[in-house]
């Protein structure tokens, strides 16, 4: 009964039941797509090296369009700042649908620019209202809670992304996620949106005082990446299918659901300790995942990835917005931005040079590590 109510309070807070409404449509819309755009790229006869060329131009991007997501945000609100990232995504998505036929015509760096500028936008908006409206007490289950909306989406959306490919085409597949996208942000908009004055210090965002927390978050961009990027690369050399690849992920973000419900309440109490116990873990999972060679060895290792990352994510999560309203919320928010897409312009810097998918995993585990110094 208490926990009924407590969910009943946490519905009471219209701001957020606003996000949790945008974020669980985004997150059933990208989940269907977001793994398979590598391997998408690869069978398009784009190189390893091409496809990481993508991902660092798209994180050079990120970064300087964080900026200007900070500032777009400020004059006109955090939520018509995620508004606006619907347009630039579905072009990127439209660019996607072009390259099989007019690949020669566009060069891979404009939709990577399209996708860092439409990413930018709703992640700042999203982490800028949801800093501002969550409880310092509960932050932690109110990030369980948007967690447990999203992947209640995002659970069912590699499996179904997978099956459109089995069936139809990856064609067919950029359509739909475009009109859920479109539709994800109406429930932004049943209640007044807010500005925020733009105090952003770049001698603030750089100073030496925060190199410990720059290292945690260039580690959580890094190892986000490697999950997100790398991982599904690695995984669909073994299986070679995009429906079982589509079901191995719906199973990992399953049981990433189910520890949702216990890690943030403990996240509330011991957030620090939870964080780095979920590091830890996370690191050894993805030392763990380099000798991986069979399907059911994915599927064990992954479910338990699940658990591991909710730890260090809605821990880390609540630490940032913490931090955040202790001062400039917009400042930090941009500071987090930066230093994560940082970390991954390091990450695929590297992998240029190895093309080293190995590697890759290698450095998913020991960046995992950083975030302790959070």
């Amino acid at each position: 009964m208490h926990t009924y109510y407590h969910i009943l309070d946490f519905l009471k807070n219209r701001e957020l039941n606003e996000l949790y409404a945008t974020i669980a449509l985004r997150s059933l819309a990208l989940a269907m797509i977001v793994i398979f755009i590598p391997i998408y790229l690869l069978q398009l006869g784009y190189s390893l090296t091409a496809v990481f060329v993508f991902y660092l131009v798209l994180n050079i991007a990120r970064v300087f369009f964080m900026v200007a997501a900070a500032k777009i945000a400020s004059r006109r609100g955090f939520k018509h700042v995620m508004f606006y990232h619907v347009p630039f995504m579905i072009i990127f998505y439209i660019l996607l649908y072009n390259l099989e036929n007019y690949g020669e015509n566009i060069p891979l760096w404009i939709p990577a620019i399209f996708l860092a500028a439409g990413s930018s936008l709703f992640w700042m908006g999203y982490h800028l209202d949801f800093a501002k409206f969550s409880n310092k007490k509960t932050r932690g289950r109110e990030i369980g809670f948007s967690k447990i909306f999203s992947s209640i989406f995002h659970v069912a959306g590699p499996f179904i992304g997978g099956l459109i490919l089995y069936y139809f085409s990856f064609k067919i597949l950029f359509t739909v996620v475009s009109i859920i996208l479109f539709f994800s942000v109406s429930p932004l908009f049943f209640s007044k949106d807010i500005h925020s004055p733009l105090t952003i210090s770049l001698k603030s965002i750089f100073n030496k005082k925060k190199i410990k927390s720059a290292f945690a978050h260039m580690g959580f961009g890094i190892e986000s990446s490697v999950a997100i990027v790398i991982w599904p690369i690695f995984i669909f050399a073994i299986l070679d299918s995009y429906v079982v690849l589509g079901l191995v992920s719906s199973f990992g973000l399953l049981f990433s659901l189910i520890a949702t419900f216990i890690i943030a309440k403990f996240s509330d109490a011991r957030r620090r300790l939870v964080l780095r116990l979920g590091a830890v873990f996370t690191a050894l999972i993805w030392f763990l995942k380099v000798f991986i060679t069979t399907g059911l060895q994915i599927f064990i290792v992954d479910s338990i990835h699940g658990v591991t990352r909710t730890m260090k994510y809605i821990s880390f999560d609540a630490l940032s917005y913490d931090k955040a309203n202790k001062g400039g919320i917009m400042e930090h928010m941009v500071f987090r931005e930066v230093f994560i897409n940082f970390g991954r312009v390091v990450l695929y810097s590297i992998l240029i040079l190895t093309s080293d998918l190995v590697g890759g995993l290698i450095m998913g585990g020991g960046s995992s590590l950083l975030v302790m110094f959070f």
